[in-house]
């Protein structure tokens, strides 16, 4: 038994190390201390299991891609990955390229089945810039940054999750994709930026974070029912844009901000969550989509969370002085000055307070 084990592990490793490709890149280091450097590289670990009927597959693809030489010159501390890096006069540079995984298992027995896997790609090309930075993590490829600190880039992430089963007849599905879409981050002359998709640009700027446009389609299938809820947030396209600002937050796309502090800029979200069931497909979906901001009364966009008056103020339906008049009927009784309230009851009630004062009055003379 033990020599069974020790077979299978054997033949995992020698698959493992058979299957890393060669590294297409040149890595260069000039003047500097500490770098870590290697190309483009994958690998794809396998596992498989048979036994009394039963089947079990799991694979793990990995790669890291990337064209182009790694440079390091200057630097204290780089690590490069996968080609078209370049780290000058940088002290801790952690640059990767595109990488892209595609983990996956499977099983089944008595007839039933079970799949899962969950593609990943960071990043589709370019190459990653460091100069004058210091702690810049690029990843994915077409990142700059220049005369920063504590700099984090990524590309385009791309996930797609998806988990199926096929249980007595019945076939059940789930996935639920997600993206963040642009390419180029930027990065100048500033501290604890935050840099997700592309379409990004700080400046001079203090505790940053801009993503691009973020699109999410999950959906669920079980029989003959199908739901989904598809959310996006901006995809109008644009950058996002923040220079001699502070604790700035961007997302979607197409946002600016300049001398600002505690900015927080969305593009606009939209929804259309869907149910279809039935052979003969019954749908019900309901869209939902941010509204414009509104306008007030100046023409100006007024924000969320504040009152904007429309029109002329209506005045006081009751207001102190004044006398009402009945909308029906004859008006028999007058009204009481400053308060519109009717004379009547005030005549019943000081009428019987006199008979109880006088009736009163009486028994005490009597008792006298």
């Amino acid at each position: 038994m033990r020599a069974k084990w020790f077979l299978v592990i054997a033949a995992f490793a020698a698959l493992t190390l058979g299957t890393a490709q060669t590294a297409l890149a040149d890595n260069n280091a000039t003047g500097s201390v500490g770098a870590v450097q290697t190309g483009p590289v994958g690998v794809t670990p396998t596992a498989d299991v048979s036994q009394a009927g039963a089947t079990a597959a799991a694979s793990v693809p990995v790669a890291v891609g990337g064209s182009g030489d790694n440079t390091a010159t200057n630097s204290v501390g780089a690590v490069q990955a996968g080609g078209g890096n370049t780290s000058n006069n940088s002290t801790g540079s952690v640059q990767v390229s595109s990488v892209s995984a595609s983990p996956s298992a499977s099983a089944g027995a008595s007839g039933s089945s079970v799949s899962a896997s969950v593609p990943l790609t960071v990043g589709g090309g370019g190459s990653n810039t460091a100069s004058s930075s210091t702690g810049a993590a690029q990843i994915g490829g077409g990142n700059s940054s220049s005369g920063s600190a504590g700099v984090l880039q990524s590309g385009s992430p791309q996930a797609s999750p998806a988990v199926g089963a096929s249980l007595v007849g019945e076939a059940v599905s789930a996935s639920a994709p997600v993206g963040v879409a642009g390419s180029g981050n930027t990065a100048a002359d500033s501290v604890g930026a935050a840099q997700v998709g592309g379409g990004n640009t700080v400046t001079r700027s203090f505790l940053a974070a801009q993503s691009g446009a973020v699109t999410t389609g999950p959906t669920a299938a079980a029989g003959g029912t199908t739901a989904s809820a598809p959310l996006t947030v901006g995809g109008g396209g644009g950058s996002n844009s923040a220079t001699d600002s502070i604790g700035t937050a961007q997302v979607g796309g197409g946002n600016t901000a300049t001398g600002s502090t505690g900015t927080v800029q969305s593009g606009p979200v939209g929804a259309a969550p869907s149910v279809a069931s039935g052979s003969a497909a019954t749908a019900a979906s309901t869209p939902a989509a941010a509204a414009s901001t509104p306008a007030s009364a100046g023409g100006a966009p007024s924000l969320p969370g504040t009152r904007t008056s429309e029109g002329a103020p209506r005045p006081n339906r009751n207001t102190f002085g004044a006398t009402k008049t009945p909308t029906g009927g004859r008006q028999t009784l007058g009204q009481l000055p400053f308060t519109g309230l009717g004379l009547l009851l005030f005549v019943l009630l000081g009428l019987t307070l006199a008979a109880t004062g006088l009736t009163t009055r009486a028994r005490t003379r009597l008792s006298v």
